[in-house]
C-alpha cells in the first residue's frame, strides 16, 4: 500500500504490479501503486542476473536485478496490506516504529478499565524499556511471581507496615506480569508454552497473596471465620480464572461491544493493594471472596443462555 504514514514516499523505492506480477521498481517511478519492503525470496538464478545486469549496466544493485527479471515476467510480488511494516531509515522512524509496536499492543477485546487507564500505562513504559535486554518473557514472569512471593511473607509477618510494603509489592508484581506478553510480541518470542507457563504461575502466585492476606487478619483477630472466607476468596479466584478462556470465547463480541468493567486478576490485586493501603485484610478477603463467586456465577448463567 502505497498510503503509509510509516514511511516517506520521496524516499521510499516504489513498484508497479498487476495481477500479483512485478511490472517495475525504482526511486522514480512515475505511476507505482506499492512500495518495496526490502525482503526478496530467490532463487539462485539471481546471482546469475546479478552478473548479467553488472556487465550490461554497470549495475550490480538488487532493484536492477528484479527490474531485468520483471521485464521478463519473471517477478512475482506478495501483497503485505493489512500486516505491519514500516522503514527505519533515521531517528525520526525509529520512534515511529517504536510507537506503532506499542500501539499494535493495545485493544484486546477483553481488557478491563482497570487494565487500559492503570495497568497499561505503567507496564507499557516497562516494557519499553525491557525490550532492549536479554531477558525472556519467562524469566518476567517468573521474577512477577517471586515478587508475589515476598508480598505474601510479607503479609504473614503481621503489623501494618509490613502489611502496607507487601501491597505495594503485589501491586508492582502486578504492573511487572503485564510486561511479560507485551515483551513477547515485541520481541516475537511469543509461544504457546509461554501463555501457559505464566498461567500456571500466576494461579500459584495468587494462592500465595490470598493465603498471607488470610494469615494476617487471622492472626490478628483469631476468628475461623477468616478462615472460612479466606478459603471462599482462594477457591472463587481459582474457579473465576479457570472459567476465563471459555467465557471469553463465548462472549468476545459483546464484550468488544459495551467495554465493561472486567471482573480479573488485575482486579483482585488492586483491591488487595488497597486493603493493604486502608489497613483492612479481613475486610478485603470479604470482598474478593464475595465478587469473585458472584462473578462466577454470572459467567456460568451468561455462557448457559448463550451456550
Amino acid at each position: 500500500n502505497a498510503q503509509n504514514s510509516f514511511f516517506d514516499l520521496e524516499d521510499i523505492t516504489r513498484v508497479k504490479t498487476k495481477d500479483g506480477k512485478l511490472k517495475d521498481i525504482g526511486n522514480g517511478l512515475k505511476e507505482s501503486n506499492g512500495v518495496d519492503t526490502g525482503i526478496f525470496l530467490c532463487t539462485p538464478a539471481i546471482f546469475e542476473t546479478l552478473e548479467h545486469c553488472v556487465e550490461k549496466y554497470g549495475d550490480a544493485s538488487m532493484s536492477r536485478a528484479v527490474r531485468f527479471l520483471a521485464a521478463r515476467g519473471q517477478a512475482n510480488t506478495v501483497d503485505i496490506n493489512g500486516h505491519f511494516w514500516i522503514d527505519v531509515t533515521n531517528p525520526a522512524a525509529l520512534q515511529r516504529a517504536e510507537n506503532a509496536l506499542m500501539a499494535d499492543l493495545r485493544g484486546k477485546p477483553n481488557d478491563g478499565l482497570l487494565f487500559r487507564y492503570f495497568f497499561r500505562p505503567l507496564s507499557g513504559m516497562l516494557s519499553r524499556r525491557l525490550v532492549n535486554y536479554r531477558i525472556t518473557p519467562n524469566q518476567i514472569s517468573f521474577f512477577s511471581f517471586f515478587c508475589c512471593v515476598l508480598a505474601a511473607g510479607l503479609f504473614a509477618l503481621g503489623g501494618y507496615p509490613a502489611l502496607l510494603l507487601g501491597g505495594f509489592l503485589s501491586l508492582f508484581a502486578m504492573v511487572i506480569d503485564c510486561c511479560d506478553g507485551a515483551v513477547a510480541r515485541l520481541k516475537f518470542q511469543g509461544s504457546d508454552y509461554g501463555g501457559w507457563f505464566d498461567a500456571v504461575l500466576d494461579r500459584y502466585a495468587d494462592a500465595f497473596l490470598l493465603f498471607g492476606l488470610t494469615w494476617h487478619a487471622y492472626a490478628d483477630k483469631m476468628y475461623n471465620l477468616i478462615l472460612f472466607i479466606g478459603f471462599l476468596a482462594i477457591i472463587g479466584s481459582f474457579v473465576l480464572s479457570y472459567t476465563a478462556d471459555k467465557y471469553d470465547s463465548l462472549m468476545r463480541d459483546r464484550i468488544s461491544q459495551t467495554k465493561g468493567f472486567r471482573v480479573g486478576r488485575k482486579l483482585r490485586v488492586f483491591l488487595i493493594f488497597l486493603g493493604a493501603l486502608l489497613n483492612q485484610a479481613f475486610l478485603t478477603l470479604i470482598v474478593i471472596a464475595v465478587v469473585m463467586n458472584i462473578e462466577t456465577i454470572r459467567r456460568v448463567i451468561i455462557c448457559r443462555n448463550n451456550g
